[in-house]
């Protein structure tokens, strides 16, 4: 197999040793994704939290995967830098239990994050009156998330499945069931992690486009205003399926992985570099997500402008005491009156009555 040697160890597993060529690959490609990652996620924190009129659940929401984002760069992608550099785990057992843990840990956020996401979106339009998604829920959605992460993927440290490094992937993972008791965690996990929060999604996105084209065919006969209103829910709701699906496009290589581990006897039988293509997918949908919020929203584009703009006349004025784009003064701004003079017609807030700022500030 070129650029891959396989060799037999002493337990009658084998590993994959990449050559220095696909190391070089491999880390460079795992370097620039990191870079991205910690600056795009940083400065969406940084917008959201200097900015209060962006500081509403479903703006709350999308900080809470920039945070489990960043913390993959910032917790989990260095391991796997390291194992990719020096071509094997150098950084003993312990270590490679909490790597193994961290990437568990931070993919549940993710996409625990995006079933929340998806049921502020379902109560703000099909069900606006029934229960509102308040700051303080979302607080109490967001510590739940976190929480259960850590129940779901701590439990191969007490005994409950195992983390184990995989040559093939550079990377430690929960490994392949050996007892019963962990075939039962891994099929618990893919229920918990994965199939549920799939399912909960699909049911809310297909109620969400029904009630979309209702509300579209019912206030078109009685006001212009809230069509507008419409089309920036649409626009929401794109966006939120965009990340979706970025999200399964970017871990379907893991899957594919997993599937085809399960009928595989060795990892000599797997297609040549899928298994570091299966995690540095992944960790390359921790470096999209900013970028894709950046594109889709305005609110985010005008924070980096005012920023990069600070930024740059900070380093012109030399300043050294406070820099200027962290001076509150200069950075928070209400983009609600800009973009109520922008948009003709009185705002219309469809299924968000106690925020119908956060739709007109939408970019149209």
């Amino acid at each position: 197999m070129t650029g891959v040697m396989v060799e037999s160890v002493a337990n009658s597993t084998l590993r994959v040793y990449y050559s220095k060529e696909a190391s070089i690959v491999q880390a460079t490609s795992l370097a620039v994704i990191m870079m991205v990652a910690v600056i795009g996620n940083t400065l969406n924190i940084i917008i959201v939290y200097r900015n209060y009129s962006m500081q509403t659940p479903r703006y709350l929401f999308i900080i809470n995967m920039a945070c489990g984002d960043l913390g993959v760069a910032l917790l989990s992608m260095p391991f796997s830098l390291i194992a990719s550099i020096s071509r094997d785990w150098v950084l003993g057992s312990s270590f490679c239990q909490l790597h193994g843990f961290l990437g568990s840990f931070f993919f549940c956020v993710s996409i625990f994050t995006l079933t929340i996401m998806s049921i502020e979106q379902y109560y703000a339009l099909v069900r606006p009156l029934s229960r509102a998604i308040t700051i303080r829920r979302a607080w109490g959605m967001m510590f739940a998330v976190w929480a259960l992460s850590a129940v779901i993927s701590i439990e191969p440290i007490f005994g409950w499945g195992h983390f184990d490094y995989n040559s093939s992937t550079l990377s430690c993972g929960v490994a392949f069931p050996r007892r019963l008791s962990e075939r039962l965690y891994l099929f618990l996990l893919v229920m918990i992690a994965f199939v549920t929060p799939l399912f909960i999604m699909g049911y809310a996105y297909i109620r969400i486009f029904v009630a979309v084209q209702k509300h579209t065919t019912r206030i078109a006969k009685y006001t212009s205003g809230g069509l507008e209103v419409i089309r920036l829910q649409r626009r929401i709701t794109f966006t939120l399926l965009l990340v979706l699906f970025v999200f399964l496009f970017c871990w379907s290589p893991f899957v594919t992985l997993i599937a085809l581990a399960n009928q595989t006897p060795n990892v000599s039988h797997l297609p040549y570099g899928l298994g570091v293509a299966a995690y540095w997918c992944g960790f390359f949908n921790s470096s999209i997500n900013p970028i894709i919020f950046v594109i889709r929203n305005e609110r985010f584009r005008e924070g980096y402008v005012e920023m990069l703009g600070a930024v740059w006349e900070s380093l012109r004025c030399c300043l050294c005491k406070a820099p200027v784009w962290l001076k509150p003064k200069r950075f928070r701004r209400t983009w609600y009156l800009r973009q109520s003079i922008r948009h003709s017609g009185p705002p219309v807030a469809l299924g968000s009555v106690n925020e119908p700022h956060e739709l007109i500030n939408e970019e149209p």
